[in-house]
């Protein structure tokens, strides 16, 4: 064989061939290499056309969407059931709180006349009545007090003594801890300015200008201050714990602050920064040891999976991503359906950490894993700055932290306690637009953090300002509302 090769290599013929060939094979190759080209130039052309009307379909989405997330559109809203997962159980249970009740009275009415021959001589019968209820309303009424502290003479030093007055927020206050409460829960609970507060004071008769009001809430503010720093020990004490943030404008100086927060079922904890730096999280957490569940923000990168921490990330913002895609891109709902079955499995734990780690071993990895082959075929199949390119990309890129939640039962599937707990600071936002100084941002990050917490418990946050407030006028400690329901 070596010798028929050996001349072959000197036959003109047999060269001729093989030059022919390799003419051929490098024609095809060179054919190839312009038809992939010519693709690739088409793709850099068409990818930016695309990746924009993905981004305006998403925006019209949110903007001018319903606001739901359900793929079927035409099914009643179903109820959350937050209390079939065991992440979302308070951790104690309040009975016999003081809460208020509507209150109750008899309205006698007497006068009557009779409807067949108008005469007046009518007789009562005793005992007999028609009965109907009508529920009215009082308007909040501001009532001035006038207050007589008795003066007495002992008679065995000649001293004299003056009877203790009412509990105030600071000695010398003209309004009352009720009034200073009431206010601040208005403006941070229910989102009402105090320069609308003070107009519907001014319709009572009560003159009274913003910056008094304003200073009656932070007068509480001040007082009770040391109470956060508690909520934020009881908070970190637990083994998980939510982060995230959102913008909060600061009208002193024209420009976006945020609003950072972090909370689980023990309470919400706010803080108000200049920056969107990871910093403002790691001085937040500070030694924390346990589980960090967040929405995959970069500002996060900071925290690495290792012994004394791990990162969860958020299956809720995963599906979001593949919801904003979903008009352009019929394929994404497929994987949309899947991350539904992971919420389904989690409610059949109702309740039990043991029954959940028993339902992640078996139902969730076998989901998890279908999803992974999804992801991997949808990766191959799109561009990758299309929208659904974006959102596979997204999710594998957190895949560590998305399906940490197998190895350990008391990681939640979503970050979603942090998003609802900073509803209120956003429908705040929204209502006076920012905040005045970094003092008053201090102040409302204070209030939300007493209101989220007392929401988590399911206690009354007025009821607990006003029993705080007394608690600091008597010089007794100050609790924290979970304290306060174990007490």
């Amino acid at each position: 064989m070596d010798k028929i090769r050996s001349d072959l290599k000197h036959d003109p013929s047999y060269l001729n061939e093989v030059i022919a060939v390799m003419n051929s094979s490098l024609n095809f190759a060179n054919k190839r290499i312009k038809e992939l080209e010519e693709k690739l130039e088409q793709a850099s052309i068409q990818d930016p056309l695309i990746e924009l009307q993905d981004k305006i379909e998403m925006l019209n989405r949110r903007h001018f969407g319903d606001g739901k997330e359900s793929l079927n559109k035409l099914r009643p809203p179903r109820k959350t059931n937050r209390e079939l997962l065991p992440h979302n159980v308070s951790p104690i249970e309040v009975k016999d709180q003081k809460l208020p009740v509507v209150s109750e009275i008899e309205v006698e009415h007497n006068e009557v006349d009779c409807a067949c021959c108008d005469c007046p001589k009518l007789e009562k019968i005793e005992g007999q009545f028609e009965e109907s209820e009508e529920i009215d309303l009082i308007e909040k009424t501001a009532i001035k007090k006038k207050h007589k502290r008795q003066k007495y003479r002992c008679k065995s030093c000649e001293s004299i003594v003056t009877s203790i007055g009412p509990a105030k927020v600071k000695k010398g206050q003209k309004y009352s801890i009720n009034f200073c409460v009431s206010t601040a829960i208005d403006k941070y609970s229910y989102h009402l300015p105090l320069e609308r507060q003070a107009r519907r004071f001014e319709e009572q008769g009560l003159k009274v200008d913003t910056k008094t009001l304003y200073l009656g809430t932070e007068s509480v503010y001040l007082n009770l201050l040391p109470i956060i720093d508690k909520i934020k020990e009881e908070i970190l004490s637990y083994g998980y714990v939510h982060v995230d943030e959102t913008r909060g404008k600061l009208l002193s100086t024209n420009t976006n602050g945020y609003i950072w927060s972090m909370g689980n079922k023990y309470g919400a904890y706010f803080q108000y920064e200049t920056s969107r730096s990871g910093e403002v999280a790691e001085e937040m957490l500070g030694d924390f040891s346990g589980i960090i569940i967040n929405d995959g923000f970069s500002g996060y990168n900071r925290f690495k999976q290792g012994k004394k921490l791990k990162v969860a990330h958020c299956w809720s913002h995963a599906r979001r991503k593949f919801f904003d895609c979903l008009e352009n891109y019929p394929k994404a709902e497929n994987a949309i359906k899947l991350m539904d079955d992971l919420f389904e499995i989690e409610r059949k734990s109702k309740g039990s950490f043991k029954r959940l780690k028993n339902l992640r071993k078996t139902k969730s990895k076998e989901k998890i894993e279908e999803l992974f082959e999804y992801l991997l075929k949808l990766e191959r199949e799109s561009l990758p700055r299309s929208g659904l390119g974006k959102a596979v990309a997204y999710t594998l890129n957190l895949w560590e932290g998305l399906t940490l939640f197998l190895k350990d039962p008391r990681i939640p599937l979503s970050n979603n306690l942090a998003e609802r707990v900073l509803r209120n600071p956003v429908k705040g936002r929204d209502n006076y637009n920012g905040y005045r100084t970094i003092n008053g941002a201090d102040v409302a990050m204070f209030y939300y953090s007493i209101i989220e917490t007392c929401k988590l418990l399911n206690l009354n946050a007025r009821a607990y300002l006003i029993e705080q407030c007394h608690r600091h006028w008597d010089k007794r400690e100050l609790q924290t509302p979970l304290e306060w329901a174990q007490a």
